[in-house]
């Protein structure tokens, strides 16, 4: 399947090293051909130099035979007009890169009458993630499946947890409760564990289990959900303003500080009810003043720099919660392993939604003889780990043998986590059988998640 990139900027570069990882045919579009250069030596691809929203442009890198474009230039109106274009010239799927909230807010208009089929804005997506996970004092990332009945969740093993230093077999009695460890991330490199593993302080462990048994797991893991009273954000860049946002209309106080005095100006007129504060917040006298009573502090000021030294001071402060905007891998290592909770990147929030779409579409089409649905598509763990849901068809080998027989067999690096039938959800154990019109999900460490037969041994 060829994908088309319009942009090879930071996203347009990442983006292009993980299509590649996943053997799709790239062609990328820049009008600078230094880093069209650039890409194309660093990756298998085919670059071309000119403007992605030429209609001959677009037909000499091969329109006619793509099925996805994906315009990630630094210009919205760019992004938009490059995708009208390529619909009209018959590509397949078209997704744009848009940040600015005024035409964000008219989505519906471009993807119904533009040609766009999915509008991607980084910022806001990295916000409502910030949103959702800054509620939890303690590192984790959780996604929902089965309409939220069934949670997969990484967390991260400190020195002491009841997780430390047990063995696999003996994970659901020191718990508890009925949950699965889907897959162990150490000293970077995850793998799908078996009964022989044991749960080491340092870790992260992605685990899957109901809804209501997760709250359970987490609470024993010392990671808790919260009541999030006040919030200082650090910098008011479109990020934090989305974010400000979406807390003032959950009921939480918000303390947003910015050095530009015109830009506080925008912030109060913008949010009222938020107490804009016009100063250096890397000043740690009025940093700390700030947050004196706060519950959460996130660091979004456009300078990995700057968010790192606010992080690391908050972490002094005592804080639990504290989330950083980062894209600098080395500086985002160094924030994990100092034990800051969450560390986002707008460049990888956005491309995992992009690799997802852009499956689901190559799937479709090499499914068109399947009878299993996959439903969704999830990343862990900054994409090392993926989850995904599917629907049992009537084709489905497995389906009727119990999964303590020797004929149940999954190839090496891929674990059914959970069952769901009706409003039931089941652990498997050795005696659960899949039946068909069940969903399932599919969890891997070690492999891409694609076509349900692809996990049989």
């Amino acid at each position: 399947m060829r994908i088309i990139i319009v942009g090879a900027s930071k996203v347009g570069f990442a983006l292009a090293k993980h299509i590649c990882e996943e053997g799709y045919d790239l062609v990328v579009i820049d009008t600078d051909a230094g880093s069209i250069d650039a890409i194309t030596d660093a990756y298998d691809c085919n670059g071309f130099v000119g403007n992605g929203s030429s209609p001959e442009m677009l037909k000499k890198a091969g329109i006619d035979s793509a099925a996805v474009l994906v315009a990630v230039t630094k210009q919205d109106e760019t992004n938009l007009l490059c995708c009208s274009v390529a619909k009209k010239l018959g590509v397949k799927r078209t997704i744009a890169a848009v940040r600015s909230p005024e035409l964000t807010d008219e989505k519906t208009f471009f993807v119904g009458s533009l040609g766009v089929d999915v509008l991607i804005n980084p910022d806001r997506s990295t916000a409502r993630e910030v949103g959702k996970l800054i509620r939890y004092a303690g590192a984790v990332e959780i996604e929902r499946f089965g309409d939220g009945n069934v949670l997969v969740a990484t967390v991260g093993i400190e020195e002491g947890s009841v997780l430390a230093n047990c063995e696999m077999p003996k994970v659901q009695s020191r718990l508890g409760a009925q949950v699965l460890v889907c897959a162990i991330d150490r000293s970077g490199k995850s793998f799908t564990p078996k009964g022989s593993h044991t749960i080491q302080a340092g870790d992260k462990i992605t685990i899957a289990a109901s809804g209501r048994v997760m709250d359970q797991v987490l609470q024993q893991l010392g990671i808790l959900q919260k009541i999030l009273k006040k919030t200082v954000i650090v910098g008011g860049s479109r990020l934090g303003r989305y974010l400000t946002g979406m807390l003032l209309e959950q009921g939480v106080k918000v303390t947003l500080v910015d050095s530009d005095p015109e830009q506080c100006s925008m912030l109060l007129e913008a949010y009222p009810e938020a107490n804009i504060v016009n100063g250096d917040g890397s000043d740690s006298e009025l940093l700390e003043h700030e947050l004196a009573g706060a519950d959460a502090c996130v660091a979004s000021t456009g300078s990995d720099e700057e968010n790192l030294i606010i992080s690391l001071f908050a972490k002094s402060f005592g804080l639990e919660r504290i989330a950083a905007i980062i894209d600098n891998t080395d500086y985002e290592n160094m924030l994990r392993k100092s034990g800051i909770n969450h560390v986002f990147s707008t460049r990888d929030t956005s491309l995992f939604g992009i690799i997802r779409d852009a499956r689901l579409l190559a799937t479709a089409r090499e499914n068109a003889e399947d009878d299993n649905e996959w439903k969704w598509l999830h990343t862990l763990n900054s994409g090392k780990v993926e989850a995904a849901e599917f629907v049992v068809g009537a084709d489905f080998a497995l389906a009727g043998i119990p999964f303590k027989e020797a004929k149940f067999a999954l190839k090496p690096g891929f674990l059914i986590a959970m069952i769901m039938r009706g409003q039931e959800t089941i652990v498997p154990g050795g005696d659960a059988v899949i039946k068909q019109g069940d969903r399932i999900v599919v969890v891997s460490a070690e492999h891409r998640l694609t076509r349900l037969p692809d996990i049989i041994a």
